[in-house]
Order: C-alpha cells, then sequence, then structure tokens
C-alpha cells in the first residue's frame, strides 16, 4: 500500500477529487503498448500509404482510463486521407484484465449523393447494435472535401480474459479495421453512382461495423 501513501503526498489539497493510480501498473502497460501493440499498428498504418497520426518519429500518447473496473491505459491513432480529412479514428484501452478497441469510420459524400443509396447504408440490420449517424455538413470551411453528407460508422469490441491469445487477437482485429477502412474509403473516393457499389461498401463495412455474427 505504499504507493497509495506516496501519490496522495503529491495529490493537489486545493481539489475536491484526487485520483490515484498505482505507477507499477502504469509503466507495466505502458511497456505493454510501447512492446507489442505501438509497432504493430504503426506498421499497419504505413501499409496504407495515407497519412496518419503515427507518422515517423512523432511521439505515442498514453492516457489513463478506467477499463472493467481497472486502471486502463489507452493510445489513439487516426488515419487521414490525402486532403487531410479523417477516415479513420482508432482508441485501445489495455487493463491487466483485458482490452477495449473502439473504432470509428467516417464516410463523407458529396450533395447529388441520390437519397436511397443513403436509406440503403442507414438502415442495414448488420449496424442495428450502434446504428450510423448521419449529419449534414455543407464543406465550407474545406471545400476540397466535397462533403455534405456524413455517416459515421461506430463499433466497440474487447475481451477481458487473461489468455494468452488476447494481445494477438487485439492487434489483429486493429490491422483488420485499418486495412479495411481504406477499403472502404478507396471504392467511395469518387461518391456513389450505382446502388452495386453501395452494396459493395456496405459488404466491407460488415467486416469490422457490422454486429457479431452477420
Amino acid at each position: 500500500m505504499n504507493w497509495i501513501m506516496k501519490a496522495a503526498q503529491h495529490a493537489d489539497p486545493t481539489r475536491d477529487r484526487v485520483i490515484l493510480e498505482n505507477p507499477a501498473a502504469v509503466k507495466e502497460l505502458d511497456d505493454l503498448l510501447m512492446r507489442k501493440y505501438v509497432p504493430s499498428i504503426r506498421r499497419a498504418l504505413q501499409a496504407t500509404d495515407y497519412p496518419h497520426s503515427w507518422e515517423e518519429n512523432e511521439p505515442v500518447t498514453m492516457e489513463s482510463e478506467w477499463s472493467f473496473l481497472d486502471l486502463g491505459r489507452s493510445i489513439v491513432f487516426v488515419l487521414f486521407d490525402h486532403l487531410g480529412a479523417a477516415i479513420l479514428r482508432g482508441e485501445l484501452v489495455r487493463s491487466r484484465s483485458g482490452f477495449m478497441f473502439e473504432r470509428k469510420y467516417f464516410l463523407g459524400l458529396p450533395r447529388a449523393t441520390d437519397p436511397s443509396f443513403l436509406f440503403r447504408i442507414l438502415a442495414d440490420e448488420a449496424f442495428r447494435e450502434m446504428p450510423p449517424e448521419l449529419t449534414i455538413e455543407p464543406s465550407d470551411l474545406h471545400p476540397e472535401w466535397d462533403t455534405y453528407y456524413s455517416i459515421a460508422f461506430e463499433k466497440g469490441s474487447g475481451i477481458t480474459s487473461g489468455d494468452w491469445t488476447l494481445d494477438q487477437g487485439a492487434i489483429g482485429n486493429i490491422e483488420e479495421t485499418i486495412k479495411t477502412s481504406v477499403e472502404m474509403y478507396e471504392c467511395t473516393i469518387e461518391g456513389f453512382t450505382t446502388m452495386a457499389e453501395v452494396e459493395t461498401f456496405i459488404g466491407l463495412a460488415h467486416r469490422c461495423f457490422g454486429a457479431e455474427g452477420e
């Protein structure tokens, strides 16, 4: 219990709430993230040939979060297109007991998009657990993006287990999400012109943002 007393000595007495973290747990989790996760995720991002928040020599920031009632340490990455618009945001939270990986994909479409294409995507049953969110965002600040409709896909998945494959499963999940998100983006660069193109996009989105078993 010595770490609690030491941490309390550095707490700000003027605050109404103090959070104490076991420094040994923080170091253990940070070391695990830097050793196992960061290199694999950085390689997956670099393999896309798209800009990202973990460019070479960019530091990776780690923050604390509560995860499964334990201390968790999180890392966040963002993948961009060549115009600077976000394609994918991923956040991994790793605790001693498991992990949670939350991802968000951003689909931008021009004003001329056939509304039936939007309805088809929004109504797909595979996204029922966390339905895509549609917003109308005229691209006044970034006309080069040619975005009027924006659809955000979100999903979170995790494991609370000490199984030895936990880290391998998490890394595989992240790598697949990055790869699939690029495929989703590249089939929509010119927008949708046919329902067949919409179906292709939806099929890709099912992989990482659809309900389990779909």
